[in-house]
């Protein structure tokens, strides 16, 4: 359980050298993951326990309590940093996108974990990481949407076989705003309120939003808006790519007119240790999608169909590579459903 605890600070350190050291040292977050991670990914065993092992303390939920006041450090004290004025846009950008990585390997997959709560203080802190990413409206698509309709066309975070990442991530973020606003609209509806009201969340996330990249400019100037603009595409870019290399080329079967239930054929799982310690075990993805409510200490952590050929980082790194991409995983995908 320690390692829940340390291994995302790991990053999130490594995200603050570039502010507190020297911008050169931007690529530390970039470097742990995609580097190192990887090679510690190699020498550690997978994620092994038995059900009946697994168990919940207040350690874990600390783990993921302190990483919202670590992201908020990161960002207000990145502002402040770039609001001088001999620093120029290309360095703010580097620094933005230096806290984006934890923005998005840690804070997002905090928030993913936290939306699911059933404390609405818990849900609270996951919609606040969401809204400084500037990607508040997941809250709704993700929970109301992609669980409903995962591994079919309707969901925009399902990856189509042959869909290259590029054009996935254009389609996946344009969709997934009109997908929240049109299952907001719904629910108002369903209890006969207006969608412009002050009940619509959305809205709420949308205002909240833009009353912080005003924060933001109100402390560095236009260079606050880079700062928080290239924070946010790296923490969506990356939080696109999770949910690209999660679902990949699955689909559920249509029978008498319904899909049929979600099953583990229609997740691709990650075992492997490093990764999962940093993600809060994103990567015991199909038990997720089974049980959205169970909290990640308690998520199987047994071998299943869908197993990812590589830990996320290589993964990533993989999806940005179409060619190589579809080389590795159609291949994987035609050897598993010939079993």
């Amino acid at each position: 359980m320690f390692f829940y605890l340390v291994t995302p600070l790991i990053l999130i350190s490594a995200s603050s050298l570039g502010l507190l050291i020297s911008p050169s040292w931007s690529l530390s977050p970039f470097v742990w993951v995609f580097i190192l991670v990887p090679i510690i990914d190699l020498m550690l065993p997978y994620l092994n326990k038995k059900d009946q092992e697994l168990n919940e303390n207040l350690l874990h939920n600390f783990s993921i309590i302190i990483v919202l006041p670590c992201i908020l450090f990161l960002i207000f004290f990145g502002l402040f940093v770039v609001s001088k004025n001999n620093i120029s846009v290309f360095t703010v950008a580097a620094l933005g996108a230096a806290v984006g990585m934890s923005g998005g390997s840690i804070g997002i997959t905090t928030a993913h974990e936290l939306i699911h709560r059933q404390s609405k203080f818990m849900r609270f802190l996951g919609v606040t990481l969401l809204i400084l990413c500037l990607y508040g409206h997941f809250r709704i698509e993700h929970v109301y949407g992609h669980h409903k309709n995962v591994a079919t066309k309707e969901d925009p975070a399902t990856a189509r076989k042959g869909e290259n990442f590029y054009f996935y991530f254009i389609r996946c973020v344009i969709n997934s705003v009109i997908s929240s606003w049109k299952i907001e609209k719904n629910i108002l509806y369903k209890k006969n309120i207006k969608t412009f009201s002050l009940q619509n969340r959305v809205l709420h996330y949308f205002s909240l939003e833009f009353i912080f990249l005003l924060i933001a400019f109100y402390i560095a100037g236009m260079n606050g808006l880079v700062f928080i603009l290239f924070h946010s595409l790296v923490s969506i870019t990356l939080l696109e790519l999770v949910n690209y290399i999660q679902h990949y080329g699955l689909s559920r079967n249509i029978y008498d007119g319904k899909y049929e239930r979600f099953s583990d054929s229609h997740s691709w799982n990650s075992r492997h240790i490093s990764a999962n310690w940093s993600t809060f075990n994103l990567g015991l993805h199909s038990e997720h999608h089974k049980s959205a409510g169970k909290h990640y200490p308690l998520l199987s952590q047994e071998e299943k169909k869908m197993e990812m050929p590589s830990n996320y980082s290589v993964m990533l790194m993989m999806a940005l590579i179409p060619p190589i991409w579809f080389f590795v995983m159609d291949r994987k995908l035609e050897e598993l459903r010939s079993i």
